[in-house]
């Protein structure tokens, strides 16, 4: 399996080979002007002025992507593992006011509902289970991936009649191990979530005491496989977003002054 990269009307994004369901993982929007978010869905407390720019980033992605008049259903991200179930009825467009709620995972088996959610470095993974029609995203930074968000990600799939056996899944461009640089903390956590099949995820830096490079995506598949996702059904994007920060953007390259990258999936 690969990833693909599509150029139209000015946006780029990545599809993968192992996801039937129309799908993307977009790399850096741009054409908001000297905003530094460019992509950022909710510009709360700015000017009108920037509101419109976003909102009209925002129809043209959609028209590019080819998705519905109505727009996405958004997440209000928190580092947690709730999925939440969503239906047509939860599409909107930005600028997001008020926030949806606190969720870092959509499910839904409606067609014509594009889940989005949103990454700078954190892990986007999505999902389609085809014979039982149904379709999943979510956001995974190490603390979501510490706390199981994919067995959550696999529960609310089963919860709607899904199998992981039939479960495809795409663990899009996110930060990878040669430069994710953590604390013990981190390695602790990915070590109490994988027990032995952890092993070389957590390797020590080189020279530098006290410090891993954690391999975050490898965690995510390796959950999978537990999970009884086959091998064979998941992709792994090798772009990494601090690495290639002039395609991708990243919480950590720029010290938090970013946009961000939206994966989206519909049925």
């Amino acid at each position: 399996m690969a990833f693909t990269l599509t150029e139209k009307e000015g946006f780029s994004w990545v599809t993968s080979g192992t996801l039937p369901a129309k799908h993307l993982f977009t790399r850096r929007l741009s054409g908001v002007g000297e905003y530094p978010y460019f992509s950022n869905p909710d510009p709360q407390g700015e000017e009108r002025e920037v509101w419109e720019r976003v909102r009209a980033l925002w129809r043209r992605f959609r028209d590019a992507g080819g998705f519905p008049a109505e727009g996405f259903c958004f997440t209000h991200q928190v580092h947690g593992t709730l999925v939440r179930r969503v239906t047509a009825a939860e599409r909107r467009m930005p600028p997001l006011t008020p926030f949806p709620p606190d969720c870092d995972g959509l499910i839904t088996d409606e067609p014509g509902v594009p889940l989005c959610v949103f990454t700078a470095d954190c892990v986007p993974v999505l999902f389609h289970e085809p014979r039982a029609g149904i379709v999943c995203a979510v956001h995974s930074g190490w603390r979501g991936t510490a706390k199981d968000m994919m067995g959550a990600a696999v529960a609310a799939v089963t919860g709607l009649g899904g199998r992981a056996e039939d479960l495809h899944a795409a663990i899009g461009p996110c930060i990878s191990r040669c430069c994710f640089e953590t604390g013990p903390e981190v390695k602790e956590a990915v070590e109490a979530l994988l027990g032995a099949d952890a092993e070389g995820l957590c390797p020590p830096e080189e020279g530098v005491p006290g410090k891993y490079m954690v391999d975050l995506k490898e965690t995510n598949r390796r959950r999978l496989l537990q999970l009884g996702v086959p091998a064979g059904n998941i992709d792994v994007s090798p772009d990494c977003t601090m690495s290639m920060s002039d395609v991708y953007w990243s919480h950590r390259a720029t010290g938090g002054v970013r946009g961000t990258m939206a994966s989206v999936i519909m049925l």
